[in-house]
């Protein structure tokens, strides 16, 4: 089995297919024999607790695992995601300065 352009699709389809993930940041996908390892970073809602994190990532990695089952290994990880083409405030604008 080879990280195909087709398998690629399905892995991000089956990724973005609840609610919770965003945006796929980040996709690699490797052969291993007949298997696929798979590692992505998804964007998450900054406000999830760890529970639920925890319970989305869980849910994808299933998602991911029934659409392609010849990914065996399948690493996420959770992160938010910055948009680079938007100027991000500096320091001094969102921290008040002390007068000591």
């Amino acid at each position: 089995m080879s990280a195909t352009s087709e398998n690629v699709a399905k892995i991000e389809a089956s990724l973005l297919e609840g609610a919770s993930i965003r945006r796929v940041i980040e996709l690699q996908v490797a052969s291993a024999g007949a298997e696929l390892v798979v590692g992505a970073k998804v964007d998450l809602d900054a406000e999830l607790t760890m529970k639920e994190v925890s319970t989305i990532l869980l849910q994808a990695k299933r998602r991911v695992q029934k659409a392609l089952p010849e990914a065996t290994i399948v690493y996420l990880e959770p992160d938010v995601w910055i948009d680079p083409e938007v100027e991000q405030p500096t320091t001094s604008a969102i921290v008040m300065l002390g007068l000591d």
